[in-house]
């Protein structure tokens, strides 16, 4: 019963490690770290280094669920949309007037977009719709 309530204890703690760690690659080292410090506090209140294999697989066990679970739960964080506190809700999901789905921001111009990275080089002043296709004035050549 110990065994049991010592991994849900572990996972209740990778809570704490996304809250307080929040970047992947640094959750081993956290995890690890607070194994090892239940180690040393065991072995001063103790007074001698645990010898029972089921204790020492216990926190092999529970180490492992930790790091797993939080890199985990880091990654998908990591992973979530990012919000700039922009234009977002249902009121402003519609077509706008550049024809793209992006929101604008009110009394903006056409060529204001929130998106990142997403519609470089379009609606360009030439008439191309893509900025790396585009047709140079006077060459005919495509750019390259």
């Amino acid at each position: 019963m110990l065994g049991l309530v010592w991994i849900l204890n572990s996972g209740i703690g990778v809570v704490y490690l996304l809250l307080l760690v929040s970047r992947s690659k640094l959750i081993p080292d956290f995890a690890l770290t607070i194994h090892f410090l239940h180690l040393i506090i065991t072995v001063f209140y103790t007074r001698s280094v645990p010898s029972n294999w089921l204790w020492w697989g216990l926190q092999c066990a529970s180490a492992a669920l930790m790091t797993f679970l939080g890199i985990w739960a880091c990654r998908w964080r990591e992973l979530q949309p990012i919000s700039f506190g922009g234009m977002s809700g249902s009121n402003n999901t519609g077509r706008t007037a550049g024809g793209s789905s992006q929101p604008q921001a009110d009394g903006a111009d056409e060529s204001f977009s929130l998106s990142r990275g997403r519609g470089r080089g379009r609606n360009l002043p030439d008439g191309g719709d893509e900025y790396e296709m585009s047709l140079l004035k006077g060459t005919g050549d495509q750019a390259v």
